[in-house]
């Protein structure tokens, strides 16, 4: 898909190439702040927690929307600013969630190319598969930096109904983000044809 994209506007308008294929400026900093908006307003709402048992993280879906609309700037940047706000707001040490949303992004974004991210079905497993990740990868981090954390069957439980809830929340963050996005960007405007290979035929008088 992305060599095909890549051959299209290379046919129709190469001077402006694929550019609108990353991830704007603009669409990363709304990304950005509503992914420091959700995690400000699901670390100081208890009642999810309460009714479901388990600890729910959202940010995993923007590091999936990172992963499939952007390129490395985007995952990183996203993984520093909101990893690092998260590990602020919780009792997570510093640059837990970091690692875990880098990684999550990363693993994601080597397979962007085959997955269909306009599909609602596509967007569900997606995010199901980042909710699952980004505590997985944290309680591995933990571990291998010899900090011990409680994990068990509450642990298990835990990363499975995040899952689901990112599954369930993911395509309806994706439609946000993809309106923001159509609000903030611009789509270049491609030329009919390329000048530079214009044919100039000429009659039998020159």
């Amino acid at each position: 898909m992305f060599l095909q994209l890549r051959r299209e506007c290379n046919r129709h308008a190469p001077d402006s190439c694929f550019i609108r294929a990353m991830m704007s400026r603009p669409t990363f900093t709304c990304l950005i702040l509503m992914a420091m908006v959700v995690t400000y307003v699901q670390s100081h709402w208890s009642m999810m927690e309460g009714m479901w048992r388990a600890q729910i993280d959202l940010l995993p879906v923007f590091a999936a929307f990172a992963a499939l609309h952007g390129g490395l700037g985007p995952i990183i940047g996203l993984a520093l600013i909101a990893g690092s706000w998260l590990d602020v707001l919780s009792a997570n040490p510093l640059g837990t969630s970091l690692v875990s949303l880098f990684l999550t992004a990363l693993i994601l974004h080597r397979l962007h190319e085959v997955l269909l991210k306009g599909q609602l079905a596509a967007q569900f497993f997606v995010c199901l598969a980042a909710g699952a990740f980004g505590p997985t990868i944290s309680c591995l981090f933990l571990w291998g930096m010899s900090m011990q954390p409680l994990a068990g069957w509450g642990t298990l439980w835990q990363i499975v109904v995040n899952a689901m809830i990112c599954g369930v929340a993911g395509p309806f963050i994706f439609l946000i983000l993809n309106q923001m996005d159509r609000l903030v960007s611009y789509e270049p405007v491609a030329q009919p044809w390329n000048r530079s290979v214009v044919e100039v035929k000429r009659s039998k008088r020159y």
